[in-house]
Protein backbone atom coordinates (compact mmCIF):
# COMPACT_ATOMS: atom_id res chain seq x y z
CA UNK A 1 0.00 0.00 0.00
CA UNK A 2 2.80 2.44 0.91
CA UNK A 3 4.70 1.55 -2.59
CA UNK A 4 0.98 2.67 -4.17
CA UNK A 5 0.81 5.86 -2.56
CA UNK A 6 4.87 6.65 -3.63
CA UNK A 7 4.37 5.60 -7.19
CA UNK A 8 1.16 7.89 -6.89
CA UNK A 9 3.22 10.77 -5.33
CA UNK A 10 5.78 10.55 -7.85
CA UNK A 11 3.24 10.67 -10.77
CA UNK A 12 1.75 13.60 -9.45
CA UNK A 13 5.02 15.69 -8.65
CA UNK A 14 5.94 14.36 -12.94
CA UNK A 15 2.09 15.83 -14.14
CA UNK A 16 2.84 18.74 -12.13
CA UNK A 17 6.16 19.46 -13.03
CA UNK A 18 4.89 18.64 -16.74
CA UNK A 19 2.24 21.27 -16.73
CA UNK A 20 -0.58 18.85 -16.54
CA UNK A 21 -3.76 20.45 -16.10
CA UNK A 22 -2.97 24.05 -15.77
CA UNK A 23 -3.14 26.99 -18.08
CA UNK A 24 1.01 27.23 -18.43
CA UNK A 25 0.39 24.06 -20.21
CA UNK A 26 -1.45 25.96 -22.79
CA UNK A 27 0.63 27.61 -25.89
CA UNK A 28 0.59 29.87 -28.55
CA UNK A 29 0.85 28.73 -31.69
CA UNK A 30 0.33 30.69 -35.58
CA UNK A 31 -2.80 30.50 -37.37
CA UNK A 32 -3.39 31.35 -40.56
CA UNK A 33 -4.35 34.44 -41.74
CA UNK A 34 -7.73 34.98 -43.96
CA UNK A 35 -7.01 34.46 -47.72
CA UNK A 36 -3.01 34.18 -46.74
CA UNK A 37 -2.69 37.91 -46.74
CA UNK A 38 0.38 39.35 -45.12
CA UNK A 39 -0.47 39.10 -41.82
CA UNK A 40 -0.31 38.20 -38.54
CA UNK A 41 -2.28 35.46 -36.54
CA UNK A 42 -1.65 33.87 -33.29
CA UNK A 43 -3.73 31.59 -31.06
CA UNK A 44 -4.14 29.87 -27.95
CA UNK A 45 -7.00 27.84 -26.03
CA UNK A 46 -7.84 28.99 -22.25
CA UNK A 47 -9.05 26.87 -19.47
CA UNK A 48 -10.89 30.43 -18.36
CA UNK A 49 -14.32 31.32 -19.01
CA UNK A 50 -15.75 33.73 -22.01
CA UNK A 51 -16.60 36.51 -20.08
CA UNK A 52 -13.50 36.30 -17.46
CA UNK A 53 -11.09 36.83 -20.49
CA UNK A 54 -13.56 39.25 -21.78
CA UNK A 55 -12.66 40.93 -18.84
CA UNK A 56 -9.05 40.80 -19.23
CA UNK A 57 -9.43 42.32 -22.84
CA UNK A 58 -11.82 45.16 -22.14
CA UNK A 59 -11.26 46.41 -17.98
CA UNK A 60 -8.79 49.07 -17.49
CA UNK A 61 -8.89 46.86 -14.30
CA UNK A 62 -8.74 43.45 -16.15
CA UNK A 63 -5.76 45.28 -18.46
CA UNK A 64 -3.68 46.41 -15.23
CA UNK A 65 -3.28 42.92 -14.32
CA UNK A 66 -1.64 41.70 -17.29
CA UNK A 67 -0.75 43.82 -20.17
CA UNK A 68 0.84 46.97 -18.45
CA UNK A 69 1.11 48.21 -15.27
CA UNK A 70 -0.57 51.54 -16.34
CA UNK A 71 -4.18 50.71 -18.57
CA UNK A 72 -7.04 51.95 -19.73
CA UNK A 73 -9.85 51.32 -22.17
CA UNK A 74 -12.81 52.74 -22.97
CA UNK A 75 -14.45 49.77 -24.53
CA UNK A 76 -16.52 51.53 -27.25
CA UNK A 77 -15.89 52.24 -31.30
CA UNK A 78 -14.26 55.72 -30.94
CA UNK A 79 -12.80 54.73 -27.75
CA UNK A 80 -9.01 54.88 -26.08
CA UNK A 81 -6.95 51.69 -25.11
CA UNK A 82 -3.68 53.24 -23.73
CA UNK A 83 -1.20 51.21 -21.59
CA UNK A 84 2.71 51.98 -20.37
CA UNK A 85 5.10 49.89 -18.68
CA UNK A 86 6.45 52.98 -16.94
CA UNK A 87 4.81 51.74 -13.22
CA UNK A 88 5.55 55.98 -12.75
CA UNK A 89 3.20 56.65 -15.39
CA UNK A 90 -0.05 57.73 -15.67
CA UNK A 91 -2.71 57.90 -18.24
CA UNK A 92 -2.61 60.98 -20.30
CA UNK A 93 1.08 61.15 -20.59
CA UNK A 94 2.70 61.74 -23.67
CA UNK A 95 4.99 58.70 -23.73
CA UNK A 96 2.35 56.16 -23.46
CA UNK A 97 1.16 53.64 -25.87
CA UNK A 98 -2.42 55.27 -27.46
CA UNK A 99 -4.71 52.49 -29.40
CA UNK A 100 -8.05 53.41 -30.68
CA UNK A 101 -10.62 50.91 -30.52
CA UNK A 102 -12.24 50.44 -34.19
CA UNK A 103 -14.60 48.23 -33.04
CA UNK A 104 -16.18 45.85 -30.87
CA UNK A 105 -18.71 43.48 -30.70
CA UNK A 106 -19.50 42.03 -26.79
CA UNK A 107 -17.46 39.07 -25.65
CA UNK A 108 -16.63 37.96 -29.61
CA UNK A 109 -14.05 40.63 -30.93
CA UNK A 110 -12.62 43.57 -30.58
CA UNK A 111 -10.45 45.41 -32.54
CA UNK A 112 -7.68 48.30 -32.34
CA UNK A 113 -5.79 50.37 -34.54
CA UNK A 114 -2.02 51.98 -33.20
CA UNK A 115 -2.28 55.19 -32.34
CA UNK A 116 0.63 56.37 -31.28
CA UNK A 117 3.50 54.63 -30.46
CA UNK A 118 6.02 55.46 -27.41
CA UNK A 119 8.72 57.55 -28.38
CA UNK A 120 11.64 56.32 -29.97
CA UNK A 121 9.70 53.48 -31.35
CA UNK A 122 11.06 52.42 -34.54
CA UNK A 123 8.41 52.98 -38.27
CA UNK A 124 6.26 54.95 -35.90
CA UNK A 125 4.01 56.13 -38.83
CA UNK A 126 3.89 52.64 -40.70
CA UNK A 127 2.69 51.07 -37.53
CA UNK A 128 -0.19 53.53 -37.08
CA UNK A 129 -1.53 51.54 -40.57
CA UNK A 130 -1.55 48.51 -38.70
CA UNK A 131 -5.13 47.07 -37.59
CA UNK A 132 -4.96 44.46 -34.74
CA UNK A 133 -7.97 42.41 -34.20
CA UNK A 134 -8.72 39.88 -31.33
CA UNK A 135 -11.01 37.87 -31.66
CA UNK A 136 -12.75 35.51 -28.73
CA UNK A 137 -14.95 32.28 -29.14
CA UNK A 138 -16.29 30.14 -25.97
CA UNK A 139 -15.91 26.71 -26.21
CA UNK A 140 -17.41 25.46 -23.36
CA UNK A 141 -17.87 26.44 -19.48
CA UNK A 142 -14.33 27.10 -18.84
CA UNK A 143 -12.81 27.24 -22.50
CA UNK A 144 -11.95 30.01 -24.47
CA UNK A 145 -9.92 30.28 -27.62
CA UNK A 146 -8.39 33.71 -28.23
CA UNK A 147 -6.87 34.34 -31.60
CA UNK A 148 -4.64 37.99 -32.41
CA UNK A 149 -4.92 38.99 -36.12
CA UNK A 150 -2.73 41.96 -37.17
CA UNK A 151 -3.11 43.00 -40.83
CA UNK A 152 -2.16 46.21 -42.94
CA UNK A 153 1.09 45.03 -43.64
CA UNK A 154 2.67 46.60 -46.73
CA UNK A 155 5.44 45.66 -48.69
CA UNK A 156 8.87 47.61 -47.62
CA UNK A 157 11.14 47.12 -44.83
CA UNK A 158 9.90 49.26 -42.52
CA UNK A 159 6.72 47.16 -42.79
CA UNK A 160 8.99 44.28 -42.84
CA UNK A 161 10.56 45.19 -39.23
CA UNK A 162 7.29 45.69 -38.21
CA UNK A 163 6.03 42.31 -38.97
CA UNK A 164 8.76 40.73 -37.34
CA UNK A 165 8.83 42.81 -34.06
CA UNK A 166 4.99 41.97 -33.40
CA UNK A 167 5.60 38.21 -34.63
CA UNK A 168 7.31 38.06 -31.27
CA UNK A 169 5.25 40.66 -29.79
CA UNK A 170 1.96 39.25 -29.90
CA UNK A 171 2.96 35.59 -28.90
CA UNK A 172 4.52 37.39 -26.08
CA UNK A 173 1.41 38.84 -25.53
CA UNK A 174 -0.80 35.99 -25.74
CA UNK A 175 1.58 34.20 -23.12
CA UNK A 176 1.57 37.00 -20.77
CA UNK A 177 -2.39 36.04 -20.79
CA UNK A 178 -1.21 32.17 -20.33
CA UNK A 179 0.42 33.67 -17.17
CA UNK A 180 -2.36 35.65 -16.05
CA UNK A 181 -4.83 32.82 -15.99
CA UNK A 182 -2.52 30.57 -14.25
CA UNK A 183 -1.15 32.04 -11.93
CA UNK A 184 -3.38 35.21 -11.31
CA UNK A 185 -2.13 39.36 -11.80
CA UNK A 186 1.03 40.33 -11.97
CA UNK A 187 2.75 42.17 -9.06
CA UNK A 188 4.12 44.88 -11.12
CA UNK A 189 5.96 46.32 -8.12
CA UNK A 190 8.52 43.28 -8.25
CA UNK A 191 8.37 42.75 -12.05
CA UNK A 192 11.42 43.89 -14.00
Amino acid sequence: MASRRWISAVFYVFAMAMGAGTAAAQTVSECATPGGAHGLCHEVMLPASLDQVWALWTTSEGLATWVAPVAAIDPVAGGVFETSYDRSARIGDAGNILNRVVAIAPEQMIIVQIDRAPPGFPHAEAARELITQIQLEGLGVNETRVRVLMSGFRVGADFDALHAFFERGNAYTLESLVRRIADGPIDWASAQ
